[in-house]
């Protein structure tokens, strides 16, 4: 199945995609049935995807030193509100999920 770029296969009850973006490939994970994804959670991705690259850099610049952080994981949360988690680029380290429709900080994570 394909939404907005994204093919996803189903593996237990989540709903799991692949893209592609200007910081590598992006993991989409999506709740539902076994039959299809949450609608509510394809509506709320696909606003974000509408805009990806922008959507992704206005998160992205949340974080502190942001230039070792890449995002990897895109997932909506049970209030639909779409999350994004980056890693380190070079300690693996990965941060909590930080929203897009949440309000710019005066200070970086």
């Amino acid at each position: 199945m394909e939404i907005c770029g994204a093919q996803f296969r189903k593996e237990g009850i989540l709903w799991i995609g692949e893209m592609a973006s200007d910081f590598g490939r992006l993991e989409v994970l999506l709740d539902g049935t076994a039959e299809a994804p949450d609608p509510d959670h394809v509506a709320a991705f696909t606003k974000f995807s509408a805009n990806l690259k922008e959507n992704l850099r206005q998160v992205r610049r949340k974080i502190r030193l942001s230039f070792l952080y890449r995002p990897f994981r895109i997932a909506p949360n049970i209030e639909n509100r779409v999350g994004i988690q980056f890693r380190n680029r070079f300690t693996g380290k990965q941060l909590r999920m930080l929203f897009w429709d949440d309000p710019p900080r005066h200070r970086p994570i």
